[in-house]
């Protein structure tokens, strides 16, 4: 999907229509997430801070982001997918793989046929702003950057005749699995492209990158299986200069990792905690003997550890839980098992009448927040049909 969070905002609001569109986490955040098409022509790009691209683009509207609508919409756009194979893989919010090697041969169009066909029932089904772009080749990896050169609402085939070709004046950066430290690397020694890259000997790692190899290529339907960690992440307006704000920020995200949790039915051993600041950072790590999906434990574990040697201020903070189990492989004692029955009757109360309804009363007189999912469909396997609590 193209500038999928503003065109899907473009299609939910005719105003907003070619006009350029900055997607921002929430009502006075300074981060752009996700930019239209007609603000990128400006420079405007994710992760430029809103000053910025109100100085790149002084008409640049920004909306604050609406995960549940996006989702909505990539329930529809892989339903889609789905009708023409019965292989797809969730890559992302805004990106799935198919296999059609079998299904290609029902249209007398071939591939061509297909994929044209899928890309008018995204415009039929989700709207007729919201763009997409489709790559096609032997392989994942190449399919994937195939997507990424022509758009927006691009199609694009590579074969194993042309794609060393057609892709040397490709970035570096643009191949999945080229981070930031990688493309650094190659930055470094004066290789921008992939054609460039190329022709010196680099480390087996990035050489199998650059020239598109893969060692796994098969689409699978990897959102049948569990999540492997859960965290929740916080940017705050301005800087916490007090042990008291980062207790109750750390205590806000600490619970909503665990709600998360018990909603997924599981619970985590390993504990991790990362506050930042313009001065410098802190992370912490705990593993427990027990798994635990309890906010309260999760916090306390975290909060002394943070204190044997605590970072102030504070602006970032997040809270992961890891190494996961499901909650019938928990070892209860009596006492943890009289927690878990309040902790359900708040969950109960909460799924029907809004998240914190009840709350931590270390809350009352300070504001609630609402944490920012890290990955967003990080947890796509419970999101597409997996275990929910009871």
């Amino acid at each position: 999907m193209n500038s999928y969070f503003a065109t899907a905002e473009q299609q939910a609001n005719p105003c907003l229509r070619g006009r350029p569109v900055g997607i921002i986490k929430a009502p006075g955040r300074g981060c752009v997430i996700a930019s239209s098409i007609e603000a990128k022509k400006f420079g405007v790009k994710t992760g430029a801070t809103a000053w910025r691209a109100k100085e790149l683009c002084p008409e640049i509207i920004l909306v604050p982001a609406d995960m549940d609508k996006y989702f909505s919409l990539t329930k529809k756009m892989i339903t889609i997918v789905e009708n023409y194979s019965p292989t797809v893989e969730v890559f992302s919010i805004d990106e799935v793989f198919a296999d059609v090697t079998e299904t290609q041969n029902l249209f007398s169009g071939g591939v061509v046929e297909m994929v044209y066909r899928i890309k008018e029932d995204i415009f039929l089904d989700l709207g007729e702003w919201i763009k997409c772009s489709a790559g096609v080749s032997f392989s994942k990896l190449i399919a994937k950057l195939a997507s990424e050169m022509n758009k927006p609402n691009g199609l694009t085939f590579l074969n194993t005749d042309n794609y060393l070709q057609e892709t040397a004046d490709i970035g570096v950066e643009k191949v999945c699995g080229i981070g930031s430290s990688r493309m650094k690397y190659l930055h470094d020694r004066g290789l921008f492209t992939l054609g460039m890259a190329r022709k010196v000997d680099l480390p087996l790692e990035i050489h199998d990158l650059v020239w598109l190899l893969e060692d796994e290529n098969l689409v699978t339907k990897d959102d049948l299986f569990p999540a492997k960690s859960v965290s929740r992440t916080y940017t705050t307006f301005e800087d916490l200069r007090s042990e008291k704000e980062v207790e109750v920020l750390i205590r806000n995200l600490s619970e909503e990792v665990a709600e998360k949790l018990r909603e997924m039915g599981m619970a985590g051993r390993t504990l991790g905690l990362f506050v930042r600041s313009e001065i410098g950072s802190k992370s912490v790590r705990k593993t427990l003997k027990d798994p635990t999906n309890d906010g309260m434990v999760i916090f306390e574990m975290l909060w002394r550890e943070y204190l044997t040697n605590s970072l102030l201020p504070v602006r970032f903070a997040g809270v992961s839980v890891s190494n996961l189990v499901w909650e019938g492989q928990m070892f209860i004692l009596e006492e943890v098992r009289k927690r878990n029955m309040v902790l359900k009757s708040v969950d109960k109360v909460n799924d029907k009448w809004g998240q914190f309804t009840i709350y931590p009363a270390i809350f009352l007189e300070n504001e609630l927040i609402r944490p920012e999912v890290t990955g967003f469909l990080g947890d796509k396997w419970y999101r597409f049909g997996g275990r929910k609590r009871t």
